[in-house]
């Protein structure tokens, strides 16, 4: 395993643990360059893919190119979670509609200083904002 992914911040290893102890698989919207998160959870037992609008080679993990505000179901089909780290708010929405549809949970971890239209919840090190909607799922 790269060194860097035992390195990951206070904030995302807590996302981490949490993602891992609810889900069994994921999907990461907007990976961009940071697939450090998305590849600690698979090291950890996620099924992870991740998807970006731009074309994205990141051999170590699927990365889907797909576009969230005219999302390809095919791509989030079967994922229990969609997740995204700092993704421009006004993508939020969209994710949430993503989400329902399938139906899996969302978690968004904006910035520090930004706030989604969601459940904020707080973990020890961090915080995040989420939506369940896949029933009957275990919430936080």
């Amino acid at each position: 395993m790269n060194e860097n992914l035992n390195l990951l911040p206070g904030s995302f290893q807590a996302l981490v643990d949490y993602i891992v102890q609810r889900y069994r698989s994921a999907v990461e919207i907007g990976i961009g360059a940071y697939p450090e998160v998305a590849l600690v959870l698979k090291t950890r037992g996620v099924r992870v893919r991740a998807t970006d609008i731009r074309w994205l080679s990141e051999g170590r993990l699927p990365v889907v190119r797909d576009d969230v505000t005219r999302p390809s179901l095919s791509v989030y089909q079967g994922a229990d979670l969609l997740y995204s780290l700092r993704p421009p708010l006004e993508l939020v929405g969209y994710m949430q509609k993503l989400a329902a549809r399938l139906p899996a949970d969302l978690i968004v971890k904006p910035l520090a200083s930004e706030a989604p239209p969601g459940r904020p919840v707080r973990l020890e090190k961090g915080f995040f904002y989420y939506w369940n909607y896949a029933h009957g799922g275990r919430r936080p």
